[in-house]
């Protein structure tokens, strides 16, 4: 438990300034403090018990050495007393007693035989009936016992195996669909780089042709240009040149395109429509038949007449999908085509192109 202070108690004051009093007072009274006198040397003292003071022998003044055992003063030898061995009396001596008869040794008894047990009286008819009921009673209880074990044993084995079966199945299961959506996922990342990679490729050849469309010689078009004019003008004559354009006649001459220009321009056409397909839900199903479609268009770019099916596969799905290229067309126009493409506008102005839309 943590205490907390509180300056503003009366306590708290009353207690810092006690105790800094006791503090102040204690250091006074030790510096005050004497030093303890110094030990004065000891003056020896012998002291004389009172047996010891009666036993003090009187000395002589003129007396030259002190004896170490003083004996008494004498003036003369005392007379001597002969004193005799009083002997002993002679007194009744008791005769020593006489030593007593030998003791004979008791014969050892003779151990007694044992007796024989008595024997047990037969039981009573009622006590044997009870004593078979109750071990027919046991015997019962003990198979039962056994019976209920083996078959709780039984029990746990098979609800042991019947979970072991269960969680292989559940495992397999897992496993399977572990499998299966790693499968897809694979196929899907597979059709996504496959689209990527076709559309960059489709990206690549339109680049490519538009290179190659940019690099022709305007001068050698012109030229063409000038060249037909010459060789229409020689055809026919008259009385004043009529240069004044009409509709084009069946036996007419005009600047087709080459097949890499043709593939350029059918390029184009194909990625702008692919921007307005939907790809319906069937075509993913089997390997549906690729429409083969006619395509009219006037010089701008928009459609001169609607498109129409040339081929189409029998099924429904190929139905379905020439229909949504139909739509496709239809919503992208007008179409934005490069200039360069102009001077070839009789040869392209009718395409029959297969599409390739998925």
């Amino acid at each position: 438990m943590k205490l907390k202070f509180n300056t503003s108690e009366p306590g708290f004051w009353v207690s810092g300034v006690t105790h800094a009093a006791l503090l102040g007072l204690a250091m006074v009274g030790l510096s005050s403090f004497h030093k303890f006198p110094e030990a004065e040397e000891g003056i020896p003292v012998e002291i004389f018990t009172e047996n010891q003071v009666s036993q003090i022998t009187k000395g002589e003044k003129t007396a030259k050495d002190v004896q170490p055992t003083p004996k008494p003063r004498a003036d003369r030898v005392a007379d001597k007393t002969e004193l005799r061995d009083p002997g002993e009396e002679k007194r009744d001596t008791p005769a020593p007693p006489k030593r007593p008869e030998e003791m004979k040794v008791a014969d050892k008894e003779e151990p007694v035989a044992s007796q024989p047990p008595l024997p047990t009286p037969p039981p009573k008819p009622a006590e044997v009936k009870a004593q078979e009921d109750e071990k027919k009673l046991i015997e019962k209880a003990e198979a039962e016992a056994i019976e209920e074990a083996k078959a709780a044993a039984a029990k746990a084995k098979a609800e042991a195996e019947a979970q072991a079966k269960a969680k292989a199945e559940a495992d397999a299961k897992a496993k399977a669909k572990a499998e299966a959506d790693a499968k897809a996922k694979a196929d899907a990342e597979a059709k996504k780089l496959a689209d990527a990679k076709a559309k960059a490729d489709a990206e690549a050849k339109v680049r490519k042709d538009a290179e190659v469309a940019k690099k022709l010689d305007l001068a050698d078009i012109k030229q063409l240009l000038q060249n037909k004019e010459k060789n229409q003008s020689t055809g026919a004559s008259a009385n004043e040149i009529q240069k004044t354009p009409s509709l084009g006649t069946q036996t007419g001459s005009a600047a087709k395109l080459n097949p890499s220009q043709r593939d350029s321009l059918i390029g184009i056409l194909t990625e702008q429509i692919r921007k307005c397909y939907t790809v319906p839900v069937s075509a993913s199903i089997g390997n549906p038949t690729l429409p083969y479609l006619e395509i009219r268009l006037n010089p701008d770019g928009s459609l001169s007449a609607d498109p129409a099916v040339l081929r189409a596969g029998p099924s429904s799905t190929d139905r379905a999908i020439a229909d949504a290229a139909l739509r496709a067309v239809r919503r992208c126009a007008p179409y934005r085509l490069p200039a360069q493409f102009a001077p070839f506008y009789a040869d392209w102005k009718t395409l029959n192109v297969e599409f390739d839309l998925s």
